[in-house]
């Protein structure tokens, strides 16, 4: 199966369901990197979030082409063919804020953002203004992934 569009439906609804997933970048030598990400659909977007001083940003920074694994379920995986878009201008905070809510916002009360915290290494409630200002001083944005291609056994 391929889909080339990254509007498709059922590409964005497994994302949604399962945010579990790795991607793999190309390094300089042409080698690949591979690390855990969290994923979002956001509208008909596949995104995650991004820090400058993540191997990723390097290598997708040099080279946008990447690939994702979406774990589901077994035996339903997920594989897509990407180029990555770092999303950092001035909206980056905005758009990253937009990004945790469509991952989060069943479990996020008005006003707050769930967002991973430093110096737990796990996530916790933020206020809104306060998180804004973390990303702004952290330089933090979004990885936006154009899908190329998708392939696997989501529908399992």
């Amino acid at each position: 199966m391929t889909d080339t569009d990254a509007t498709s439906g059922w590409v964005t609804e497994f994302v949604r369901d399962h945010p579990d997933a790795a991607v793999a970048t190309l390094r300089a030598d042409g080698s690949t990197h591979v690390a855990r990400v969290e994923l979002a659909a956001v509208g008909d977007r596949i995104q995650s979030t991004g820090a400058p001083s993540l191997v990723r940003t390097r290598n997708i920074r040099r080279d946008p082409r990447c690939s994702l694994f979406v774990f589901g379920p077994y035996p339903r995986w997920l594989g897509l063919d990407a180029e990555a878009r770092i999303l950092d201008g001035t909206d980056a905070p905005e758009l990253l804020v937009r990004l945790l809510k469509a991952r989060h916002g069943d479990r996020t009360p008005p006003g707050m953002v769930l967002g991973h915290d430093e110096a737990t290494g796990g996530d916790r409630l933020f206020p809104e203004r306060d998180y804004l200002d973390r990303v702004r001083r952290d330089q933090l944005f979004v990885f936006d992934f154009r899908i190329l291609r998708s392939y696997g056994n989501p529908h399992a």
